[in-house]
């Protein structure tokens, strides 16, 4: 079995997180666990949070309905700033994993607006479900990368009053 990741810890640590800010014991939080479907003890909650236990997919998903928050909140940092590792592409900055995530923007985005266009379409196409609109049109970001040498959430590279350009 693979030793517990980056991801895998950040999960542990905002389990723990999450859980104490909504004041729920392990006991408590096993106990909602079970009544959506997912038959937990509150060993398996302190083995999570110690990181001796895994968390499936299934098991994130349910802690996340469960904790009020989305899995994206127990996969990432509390925060967009600085850096990150993510399993499977190393440091990378915050606001990008979360711009991931949350399905806004590819991770390892190109700086090359051709490449740029190439990558945003397959991830419009392939990573955002049919019916729900990409957060960001592609020549809008093209144009920006090759105007701007930065993209849409780049904001703070960019001099003021440039953010609404169309």
């Amino acid at each position: 079995m693979n030793e517990l990741g980056p991801t895998g810890q950040q999960v542990a640590a905002n389990v723990r997180r999450f859980r104490r800010l909504r004041g729920l014991s392990t006991t408590e939080l096993a106990r909602r666990l079970t009544e959506v479907g997912r038959p937990t003890i509150a060993g398996a909650i302190t083995r999570i949070e110690a990181g001796r236990r895994r968390v499936d997919a299934d098991d994130l998903v349910a802690l996340a309905q469960t904790l009020g928050v989305t899995p994206s909140a127990l996969l990432l940092p509390p925060t967009a700033e600085g850096h990150t590792e993510v399993t499977g592409a190393g440091q990378v900055p915050a606001h990008d994993a979360w711009r991931w995530m949350d399905g806004q923007w590819p991770l390892g985005a190109s700086r090359d607006p051709e490449e740029l266009r190439k990558q945003l379409t397959d991830f419009h196409l392939h990573a955002r479900p049919y019916g729900i609109p990409p957060y960001q049109s592609v020549d809008d970001a093209v144009v920006w990368m090759r105007d701007f040498d930065a993209t849409p959430f780049e904001k703070d590279r960019t001099a003021p009053g440039q953010h609404d350009r169309k």
